[in-house]
């Protein structure tokens, strides 16, 4: 009878250790889940619930669905500055350093970030200048499997673009054109379009200022960018002036001081950095900014 009951327990105790062990293999297997995502370099097998993440661009859109990366690239200045405080910074985008960060998952916007970066870890391309707004977090959200959090935050973004569109529209100020000028360091005077950080994306593409004809057909629809002569800034200049870099020293060029925009005191001046970004939570930023600097403008 005692040996039999000894039995009994061995055979328990055994049944309990077993049971241990097969949950515990669980959570390694559920911890280890992949999903397969459709990207532009095919279907890519990635983290069902990716932890330690690496981004090279669109921080703010990571963020704005509740995921923080491991590391970051310089972001003083930007709209998200404060959310990725006491991160560590990487400079180069190198294999040695991209490897101490561990990362299992991996977002880049070229393809030789994508060349990298897709021998080290799980990599996808994100091909920003070819999607709209809507279509990048969306797809940040099956990458990240963000999906609510990705529909969240396109419905957060829409509510504040159209309650700036009405405000505006009532203003009669949606109606004007924009032009977006930048002074480099060099000296060259440059009108961007609207995929080219400086605001053009929120202007163009979001509120729906139109620019003038040339910029519209030859700068928005083409190039996004080209140094221009002063001798032709009038044909390129809108209703509104969007005003990056050294444009103060223009003061004072008679061809400049012409400008109807210059002279009605419709110009915006903005900061690079904080303006440079295209991501949906320095779009939300730039756009607040944007919208007291035109309602503070003479009519």
């Amino acid at each position: 009878m005692f040996r039999k009951k000894k039995y009994i327990a061995i055979f328990l105790l055994v049944l309990v250790i077993g049971l241990v062990f097969s949950a515990c293999d669980t959570e390694v297997q559920t911890g280890g889940e992949t999903r397969m995502v459709k990207t532009a370099h095919g279907e890519v097998e990635l983290p069902a619930d990716p932890q330690r993440i690496l981004v090279t661009y669109c921080m703010g859109d990571v963020l704005a669905l509740g995921v923080k990366p491991v590391a970051t690239y310089d972001v003083v200045g930007t709209a998200y500055e404060k959310e990725v405080e006491g991160l560590p910074v990487w400079r180069k985008f190198e294999a040695e350093e991209i490897l101490s960060y561990d990362p299992d998952l991996i977002i880049v916007v070229n393809q030789e970030q994508y060349d990298v970066a897709s021998k080290i870890a799980p990599t996808v391309l994100l091909p920003f200048t070819e999607l709209s707004m809507e279509e990048r977090v969306t797809f940040l959200g099956e990458v990240l499997n963000r999906q609510q959090e990705a529909e969240e935050a396109i419905e957060k973004f829409e509510e504040q673009l159209n309650q700036a569109k009405e405000t505006l529209q009532e203003k009669g100020i949606l109606d004007k054109t924009v032009s977006i000028f930048e002074k480099d360091a060099n000296g060259g005077l440059w009108v961007f379009g609207d995929k080219w950080g400086r605001g053009g994306d929120l202007i163009y593409s979001h509120l729906g200022f139109k620019a003038p004809e040339i910029v519209q057909n030859e700068i928005i629809a083409k190039d996004q960018y080209r140094e221009v002569s002063m001798e032709v800034i009038p044909d390129y200049a809108g209703d509104y002036l969007i005003l990056s870099g050294e444009t103060n020293q223009l003061n004072g060029n008679p061809i400049w001081d012409s400008l109807p925009a210059v002279k009605n005191g419709r110009t915006i001046p903005i900061d690079f950095t904080l303006f440079y970004d295209i991501d949906i939570y320095s779009s939300s930023v730039q756009l607040e900014y944007l919208l007291d600097a035109m309602l503070a403008m003479p009519e």
